[in-house]
């Protein structure tokens, strides 16, 4: 293929051609998860009967360290207590999620977010003191998260190819397309990988 390196067919079957690279680096800040019952009332659902036990600034406060929308929480939590007559104290939730909320408004959260792929994070920090480092953060881990999907399809790819070349049915003619195509993907991993180093050097220090 012009402009592009033609790895030698061999190659493929080296180790680590057709590998994805070890994701070890995943630096971010550990956040409380609290008690064992405060992880369960910062659930996106109540049983009736945590509704009826609720600290609702706790509630709130474990949302804020995970960086859920308040107004969006509440109202799942309103639906999910009122068939016991619970009314979730709207103050109290709001007061503990703005203690909460600048936990999660830091670069490593915003790191560790973009890298599992939760694009919907974005805006979480609006109008916060971290928001800006959050938000930069969050692009850079999502690039990293695209980078290392694009590694896994392209390895799932080069699998389902070389299983083809290997069929003894396959036409010669489509081996000959299949090895080129297996060519440009070995150069694609290669360069994929050195993206994804790259990237990786952005996660907060």
């Amino acid at each position: 293929m012009p402009g592009r390196p033609n790895t030698a067919p061999g190659m493929r079957n080296m180790p680590g051609m057709s590998r994805l690279p070890s994701f070890h680096r995943r630096t971010g800040l550990a956040l409380l998860a609290g008690t064992t019952s405060l992880a369960l009332l910062g659930c996106a659902s109540m049983t009736p009967e945590q509704c009826k036990v609720a600290d609702w600034y706790q509630v709130g406060l474990q949302d804020g360290r995970e960086g859920e929308r308040p107004q969006d929480k509440l109202g799942d939590y309103a639906k999910d207590c009122a068939e016991v007559g619970v009314r979730p104290d709207g103050a109290r939730y709001q007061a503990g999620w703005n203690a909460g909320i600048r936990d999660f408004c830091t670069p490593y959260s915003g790191w560790r977010e973009g890298t599992q792929g939760r694009s919907y994070k974005s805006g979480a920090c609006r109008g916060q003191m971290g928001e800006w480092p959050f938000e930069q953060a969050l692009r850079n881990g999502l690039e990293v998260h695209r980078t290392e999907q694009s590694l896994r399809n392209h390895d799932s790819e080069i699998r389902r190819l070389e299983r083809r070349l290997q069929d003894k049915e396959t036409p010669e003619r489509e081996r000959r397309e299949i090895r080129d195509r297996l060519r440009w993907l070995d150069y694609e991993q290669s360069r994929l990988r050195r993206l994804l180093a790259d990237q990786e050097r952005m996660a907060p220090r």
